[in-house]
């Protein structure tokens, strides 16, 4: 059996997806070894997972990328958990009385670095679709993008502090987000990824995966059953999330159902207007439970959560604000599997048009289904798994 560690960037949509593979992982006798931030030890615990904890040096952050600041920001996010990544890892090495076999990480944060800093093996984890050379050629820290951008001096002392404690530096800066390695596993199906054809099969498009996650709540779940369900979440994009949700109100106040919002913790429950009887908003609603009874899902195009509106076969609007989102919604959109807004332009008529639009039109469910489809053929995480060990077994050993 093989001894795996894992790092992650410490970030839902990052770690969520890889608990299907420390589960796979286990289930197959392995032994896992995470590293990632403290708020994701219960459940990697539950997945069957040795975790190591460094700091969490992301949550609560709010960043602008999109301005040389903002860019830094993140650049020095990276850096420091890096460097905190890498001191666990130097700690763990010396307590431990076998070598890892590989390490498994994410296409955002440490993993080549430690891979290079163990001289093992790396595999990558991608959360999200792939992205052709071309297109990451056009981002800020890619080196022939064009973009004047210089780290300031936080960030190249971090990057001394890395070669000079660890005897490692990145190739590029580009490479905190786009780590890469001699398999790439990505939680998608190839049906779904776009462009599909850029990427051979070193790509191992395993399909996303859902492990039961052990949860308390008394979110009323009850209130769902036979009736109809629309249900609203933008993750943590919206910097004013109030003024969205009472933009919901005002269109969705004389819906035929329930509307569930799941506000976060960060929203201003003050700044939220007075809602009618038929809505539930919440700081904490259970997305899995309350997917099974939507139908229709309003959603700012994360991965993580478009995925599972897909697993549940409920078609979606979408509103994308950044990262991966826009490239979420356009393969949406071209496989009649949602409805996209601008989030420039939305209001109540437009909102409460294109929910009306996908309810109606049976076009979308079949597009979603056709989706769903394809994620049932992919091979999963176990199957994943058992190629992973063998194909480092056969080219390493």
């Amino acid at each position: 059996m093989a001894n795996i560690l894992m790092i992650n960037f410490p970030a839902e949509g990052h770690v969520n997806p890889t608990l299907g593979m420390v589960k796979a992982f286990s289930d197959r006798g392995d032994t896992v070894h995470y590293i990632t931030a403290e708020r994701f030890k219960e459940r990697l615990e539950n997945a069957g997972a040795i975790v190591h904890t460094h700091r969490d040096l992301l949550s609560g952050v709010s960043i602008k990328p999109e301005t040389p600041q903002g860019i830094n920001a993140f650049l020095n996010i990276h850096i420091q958990t890096s460097l905190d990544t890498l001191k666990l890892v130097h700690t763990l090495s010396k307590k431990i009385d076998f070598d890892f076999d590989f390490v498994f990480y994410d296409k955002f944060g440490a993993g080549e670095l430690v891979r290079d800093y163990l001289r093992i093996p790396g595999i990558v984890s991608s959360a999200s679709f792939l992205m052709p050379k071309e297109r990451l050629a056009m981002m800020p820290l890619h080196p022939d993008s064009g973009v004047p951008f210089k780290p300031d001096e936080k960030a190249q002392y971090g990057l001394s502090l890395l070669k000079n404690q660890f005897g490692v530096e990145p190739k590029n800066l580009l490479q905190f987000m786009n780590n890469e390695g001699e398999l790439t596993v990505v939680y998608t199906s190839r049906f779904f990824q776009p462009l599909h054809e850029h990427f051979d099969d070193s790509c191992l498009f395993i399909g996303p995966s859902f492990p039961k996650r052990h949860s308390s709540h008394d979110f009323p779940l009850e209130k769902l059953k036979d009736e109809k369900v629309l249900y609203i979440s933008m993750g943590t994009v919206l910097h004013d999330v109030e003024g969205f949700f009472n933009l919901c109100i005002d269109a969705f106040s004389d819906f035929d159902g329930k509307v569930v919002i799941a506000a976060g913790d960060r929203a201003d429950f003050k700044k939220i207007k007075k809602a009618p009887e038929h809505f539930i908003i919440s700081p904490y609603v259970p997305q899995l439970d309350v997917l099974k009874e939507a139908d229709v899902f309003i959603t700012h195009g994360g991965m993580n959560s478009v995925n599972e509106g897909i697993h549940f076969n409920v078609p979606l609007v979408v509103l994308p604000h950044g990262k991966d989102q826009p490239l979420v919604a356009q393969r949406l959109v071209e496989l009649n599997a949602g409805y996209r807004l601008a989030k420039e332009t939305v209001n109540a008529s437009l909102l409460r048009s294109a929910v009306d639009e996908v309810v109606r039109d049976a076009r979308y469910k079949k597009g979603i289904k056709e989706i769903n489809a394809s994620f049932q053929q992919a091979s999963g995480p176990a199957a994943a798994a058992e190629k992973i060990v063998n194909y480092v077994v056969k080219q390493h050993s």
